[in-house]
This record gives C-alpha cells, structure tokens and sequence, in this order.
C-alpha cells in the first residue's frame, strides 16, 4: 500500500479517537491532529499556551556539560563549604564556550557537610554529583544550626530600564492567551528582536472591582468573618485589622518578560501569550525595553542528595500523624534559584527541608526535572513546606517532581506572572494546598498532578483574610487531568481559572481525604464570603469546570502545546520514555 495513504489511515484514525473521547470547550483536536483553541469570552481571552516553559524555552534538551574539575569529601568531616567556592571561583574566571558554559563542577561520591550557602557566582557553571542516591551517591548535609539555602545560583537583581522608554499600550482590551498588542507609532519605538516588559498596573478602580480594598479583619477569638467585615464596615480604618492588609494601589503589577517579534507600524507582536488580559478601564498597560546588569544564564545543579543535621528532640503532634520532628534551625531551603535564566535543577533528591527549589521574580526559563522532596522537618503551620516554589519568575516548568508530607507541593508566591507550570507530578500525604498562594498570580498549569493526604487540594481561590490578606490568589489558573480529593476553581471578578478532567481512578476517596476536602472547603466559604455550595465530587467551585468525571483530551496539554509549537522532535528532548509511551503511544 502506497506509505501516503497509510500515514493518512493512521492520522484519521487517531483523530476518530480524540474525537470519540471527551475534549474540552476551550480546546480540541481539529481533523488535522493538531489543537484548536476556542475563547471563553467574548472578547477572545484565551487558555495560553503553556509549552514556552522550561529550559531555553521549552523543548529544549537539557546538557550534559564537560567536567572541568572534581571535588572530593574532606576524610575528616570537616565542612567542605570554604573548598567548593574556591573551585566555584576559580572556574567562574574561565571563559565560556560558544554556547555559554564555563564548565562542570563534579562533586565526587561521598559525604559532604555544608555549613553555608555554595554560591555559583558566574554564568556557565554546572554543579554535578554522582548520584541523588543516599547510601552511594552525592550526599550534602546541611550542618549549621541555622536557616539558610544550601545551594544559590545568581544574585539578587532587578530588572532596569529607562522611563523615557515606557510606551502606553492604546488597545481597549488585551485578551489573555494572546500575543498582539499596540502602541502608538511603535515602529519608531521597538525593533523585531527587543527584550520588553510588558506591565500590567494594579489600579485602584480594579482592586475595588475584586474587592481587595475591603478585605475582611481577621476575626478576634470568637467572632466569625462576617462580624470582622461587619466591624470593619463600621469603623472604617480604625478599626483592629488583627493583621489584614489591604491592597494598595501600585502593589500588584504583573510584569512580563517578552521577546519582540514583529512590529509593523502600531502593531507589535510577542514572542509568548500573555496570561492576563490589558483593560483600559483599569490601566490598560505599557511596555518598555528592560536590561539586567547582571543575569546568569547557562547554570545547572544535578545528581546529588540534600540533607539535614537537626535536634531530633524537638518535636509537636498533629492530628492523624501523632507526634513528629518540627526543629526549625536548620537549612530550609536546598536550591534558591536568584537572577538567572536558561538554569536547570535535575535528578536531585532531599529530606529535612522544607523548600527543594525556589525562585524569584528575576527567574526565567527555569527546569527542574526528575526532583524528589521528603520527610520536612519543621512545623506543620503556615510560611512551611513548600517543596516547589515558583515565588516569582515565569516560564518554569516542574516535570516529574515527587513530594511528601509537605504542605504547599506545586505553588506559586504572589504576583508570580506567567506561563508557568507543574506537569506529571505527584504529592502524598499531603497537609494543604497547591495553589497560587496569595495576591494574584497569573497564568500556571498543573498537568496530571497528584495530590493524596489528609488535607490534600488543588485551589485557586479568594483566600480573603487568610495570611495577611491573600485576597485573590491567582486568574488563568488551569488544573487540567488531575487528581485530589478537593479540586476547587473560584472565578475572581475581571478573569478566570479552570478545572478540566479528572483522574478518578487517583483521587482518594479515604473517609479522611473526603473530611478534609469538605473542610477546606468550608474554610474558603468562610474566609472569602462567597456562597458557594459543596458537591460531593473532587471538582467544586464557581470557576470553569469541565468533565468532572473522567479526562479530557489531550491527556497533557503542556506536551501536546509542545508537540504542536516544535513538532515531536521536541518531546523526545523533554520527556523520559515511559512518559512518551503514556500520553502518545497508547
């Protein structure tokens, strides 16, 4: 048979399968194979494509870098700190290749004590053991009595640029999930290849629109919610917030990190879609040209297992887990990812912290892949266990990260822009939620995330007065095939998040699980003052749910963005074969 006719068989055949499946509203596969996105409003906002995620934007194979020195334990236990920086400093003095990278660092197998940050001071380095394996790997152990990052890659840094450069965005409204905008005369303004920002203002007229000027008090010892908000409707200002802070004009701009690539005459095009949408009544927008003096890029941290020295003695009990560790003076956190980009966190495992890789604002196209966080030693409480944390920065992606008895798993820190995501991951005994956290994020993806445990849950919520005044937590969430007890999708005023499939078969149904979804639940009724009503299912909430009983399709939306953007060339990069087979050869 001529080999066009059976590639068409094949592909008609896999298209009748899609079809024959449930496929959401919003997106589903054309009679191509390919995806079609369909708005959800009816000024064209759309879900945004997530696949520019992760190393070098998405797609992108993760290097295996030339080692240009190796370290070996110190035989006398002695901290090894002071002899890592110096081979750190010394190789931060070469010059880089010509794809950017100085060298790697091989921390050969062994036991390692660490009694301060290892800073990687320069772009280039690669930081590499030989094996996240406790009993014949890498081994670092964290021994000062103390809170600090055992690993730091970049230093902290702001972006810069010139307000002579800031250009008023002229478009009535931007629709999110999309890449076009306008500026007036912005051929005179921007070239095809300039790095922007595009700023979103958080004006006064849209933080009483979401109602974040009038957040709720946190109640006294024994009031509810709604007599704090009645007090504060009362007294105004002078009354006792008891640590409510209310939004302030100015304090809630999302700035995203763009590449031009196009502009022809006022219209300029961006390189990755935008996760909120511009409106003129609440400040529009602008958009200027930004720098870093000095941003790492080219930076990697991979084999090697993190630990903790910590006072056994310390210790409180928690419902359903009875008595546990909780010191606190010890290491938290294992990798704190700074001002960099183009950086990855792979095949590296930790106990005792509460924190396995964290970013900030000035983190960009980051991977961490392959990551496994267990046993946290510390109090089971907010500000906690937060194993993957995405505290600012955009285009990251968490692919096949594992976590236990944490609280926060898969979570975004406040006013994180996006896309950012959290794909194939799993978390179990779980304490809380993974979520944006507080303050409006935008634009994240939790793909095929797993979430067991007493109090386990997937939110994107109005979290009120919880905190110091969450608020609004995030818009443009997107919880797609996942699976926990409680997944719960609020629609805050001016956007919108998602729930769309569900893996029933993973979701624990426990009499425990169920307790605490209904609570969490309950919770956020109380605190947000919003009526909603519970269903007895995983997918509740007044956001938009789809197939609430079984998956959509595609089984993955990040890897079928992918494939569709790059071709499947591009997958093989990114994804480990039995992840391949799962969700394109089955």
């Amino acid at each position: 048979m001529d080999i066009k006719k059976v590639t068409f068989i094949i592909a008609s055949s896999l298209v009748l399968c899609f079809m024959a499946s449930a496929q959401s509203k919003l997106i589903s596969i054309n009679e191509k194979g390919k995806l079609s996105y369909h708005s959800y409003t009816d000024k064209g906002d759309l879900l945004p494509d997530f696949s520019f995620c992760g190393y070098k934007g998405g797609g992108v194979a993760i290097p295996h870098i030339k080692v240009t020195a190796s370290i070996s334990p110190s035989p006398n236990k002695e901290d090894d700190t002071p002899f890592i920086q110096a081979v750190i400093d010394k190789v931060a003095k070469l010059q880089p290749d010509e794809d950017g990278f100085r060298g790697c660092i091989l921390l050969r197998k062994g036991v390692y004590h660490i009694a301060s940050p290892i800073r990687i001071t320069a772009s280039g380095i690669v930081l590499r053991g030989e094996g996240n394996n406790k009993e014949s790997g890498t081994v670092l152990i964290a021994t000062s009595p103390r809170k600090y990052n055992v690993i730091e890659v970049g230093f902290n840094g702001k972006a810069k640029y010139n307000t002579n450069d800031v250009q008023e965005i002229i478009d009535k409204y931007v629709p999110s999930g999309t890449r076009i905008l306008h500026v007036k005369n912005a051929d005179k303004h921007f070239r095809t290849g300039d790095d922007v920002i595009v700023r979103r203002p958080s004006t006064a007229a849209w933080i009483q629109t979401i109602g974040m000027d009038s957040i709720a008090p946190r109640p006294r010892k024994g009031e509810t919610t709604w007599e704090a908000f009645e007090r504060f409707r009362r007294e105004g200002k002078d009354t006792d917030m008891n640590g409510t802070i209310q939004w302030k004009p100015g304090s809630k701009d999302l700035t995203f990190e763009r590449k031009i690539v196009s502009v022809k005459k006022d219209e300029i095009t961006l390189n990755i879609p935008l996760t909120n949408a511009l409106q003129k009544e609440f400040g529009g927008g602008t958009i200027y040209k930004y720098r870093y003096d000095k941003r790492f890029t080219q930076c990697g941290v991979e084999n090697l297992y993190g630990m903790c020295i910590y006072d056994e003695s310390v210790k409180k009990s928690y419902r359903g887990i009875g008595e546990y560790c909780c010191d606190e003076n010890h290491a938290n956190t294992f990798v704190a990812l700074r001002t960099v980009e183009n950086a990855w966190v792979r095949n590296v495992s930790v106990e005792h912290f509460d924190c396995c890789v964290t970013t900030t604002s000035a983190t960009k196209y980051i991977t961490g892949q392959d990551l496994s966080a267990i046993n946290p030693i510390s109090q089971i409480t907010g500000g906690r266990r937060y194993a993957y944390h995405i505290n600012g920065g955009q285009m990251c992606l968490f692919q096949r990260c594992y976590s236990s008895h944490h609280r926060h798993e898969f979570v975004l820190g406040a006013t994180t822009p996006g896309p950012n995501a959290f794909v194939d991951g799993y978390g179990e005994m779980t304490f809380a939620s993974s979520e944006p956290h507080h303050r409006w994020s935008a634009g994240c993806l939790w793909d095929n995330i797993v979430l067991k445990g007493p109090s386990a849950s997937l939110m994107a919520a109005n979290r009120g007065s919880m905190g110091s005044g969450h608020g609004w937590a995030g818009a443009q969430m997107v919880f797609w095939n996942c699976a926990a007890p409680l997944i719960l999708v609020m629609q805050p005023p001016t956007a919108q998040n998602f729930a769309i499939g569900l893996q029933a078969t993973e979701v624990d149904n426990s009499k425990e699980a169920r307790s605490g979804a209904k609570s969490t639940f309950n919770s956020i009724v109380n605190t947000s003052m919003i009526d909603m009503k519970y269903k007895d299912q995983p997918i509740n909430g007044t956001g938009w749910t789809e197939q609430t009983a079984g998956t959509v399709v595609p089984s993955s939306l990040y890897y079928y963005q992918l494939r569709d953007r790059l071709g499947k060339s591009a997958l093989k990069k990114v994804m480990d074969e039995p992840q391949y087979n799962k969700y394109f050869n089955r």
